[in-house]
């Protein structure tokens, strides 16, 4: 490791508050501010960063967020897409607005429609009232379309023509109604891969990627891990036993070289971890569940022969069994969508019988 990243090291594990210097915060305002003690409610929004590779994706962000073009953030899971959108919009002459978080997955596709457009009084059985979609509730300020790539074909469509006209009609009316809305949206696949299998429409792909934030994996940003470890340090600290805590240098030296497959929401359920089992006041390896990684890293010996496809069944099936079938801890880990996971299980359950 670079030398002056060990120094960094050294710097941050001795002392928690080294970290304030460097946090990037946006709470509720038009601006973006450094704070020494950002507020409770602020922490978890913050961005906190010192590589130069996020410092150009910073201002790449706060110039996307003057204009009024649609913009796409790609990234792995994990790796800060929705935070960089809801800096987009604070940055923006909509931040007064509301700014409305979808996630796409999670959206039932019997309702999506509605649930996007909004719907009438008796629009489908069970309508006993009107309800307004998600692009009017985000009227003058910003909408996220979080997974954009889990919205099904039919549904592209139609969002096609919303991005287009700038109108939505709720499902049930024959009036369309006029909408200011400016779209974020993000997605951990490559659309492009997507457009080319017939999953994603090439209309709207183009139509979306108007302005590109191809957000970096946290392995290549090193230098920022010593710096994130001590802002989640700051901001669990509370649950452990002593209330303030230090990061033993083999502790962190360690954090810095794991590769982090789930990225920065891996690492802070880690530290999260850690600041609750953590004694003496100090973050150690003890606390790390190191085996337990360095068996992910480095257990390939009995893969070898398996087909790739073979090699993800097992993947998903052991995630599946340590969580006891839980799909969305599961997905979670895997750094995938539920819905995508459950595909996956169809699949396996049609060849295998496995339900």
């Amino acid at each position: 490791m670079l030398p002056e990243l060990n120094n960094r090291i050294d710097e941050l594990s001795a002392s928690s508050d080294a970290v304030s210097a460097f946090s990037v915060v946006f709470p509720g305002t038009d601006s973006v501010k450094t704070s020494a003690a950002p507020n409770p409610a602020s922490r978890a929004r913050n961005i906190s960063f010192q590589s130069k590779i996020m410092s150009e994706f910073f201002e790449l962000a706060k110039l996307y967020a003057k204009s009024s073009a649609t913009v796409l953030v790609t990234g792995e899971s994990g790796s800060g897409k929705e935070l960089f959108s809801r800096l987009i919009h604070q940055q923006s002459g909509r931040s007064e607005e509301r700014f409305v978080a979808v996630n796409c997955a999670a959206v039932s596709e019997s309702l999506i429609e509605s649930e996007f457009f909004g719907h009438e009084k008796g629009a489908f059985t069970g309508a006993s009232v009107g309800r307004v979609g998600y692009f009017e509730q985000a009227q003058g300020g910003t909408i996220l379309l979080d997974e954009i790539s889990e919205i099904p074909l039919a549904m592209q469509a139609k969002l096609l023509r919303v991005i287009e006209e700038q109108e939505v009609q709720p499902v049930g009316s024959n009036v369309a109604r006029p909408i200011d809305v400016r779209i974020v949206a993000t997605t951990n696949r490559d659309l492009a891969v997507e457009v080319a299998e017939g999953r994603f429409r090439d209309d709207l792909f183009h139509r979306l990627n108007v302005l590109e934030l191809d957000l970096p994996p946290l392995r290549d940003r090193v230098s920022d891990i010593p710096l994130l470890v001590m802002h989640f340090v700051n901001l669990f600290q509370s649950e452990s036993r002593t209330g303030t805590l230090q990061v033993d240098k083999e502790a962190m030296q360690w954090m810095c070289d794991y590769h982090w497959p789930g990225n920065v929401r891996e690492l802070r359920n880690v530290i999260h971890r850690a600041c609750v089992i953590a004694v003496d006041g100090k973050i150690g390896m003890n606390c790390l569940a190191k085996k337990n990684y360095l068996a992910k890293e480095n257990d390939v010996d009995g893969l070898a022969g398996l087909t790739l496809a073979e090699v993800e069944r097992r993947l998903i099936l052991s995630s599946l069994s340590k969580f006891q079938g839980n799909k969305r801890l599961a997905a979670e880990e895997l750094g995938v969508t539920a819905r995508t996971l459950s595909n996956k299980l169809k699949v396996y359950s049609e060849e295998c019988g496995i339900e």
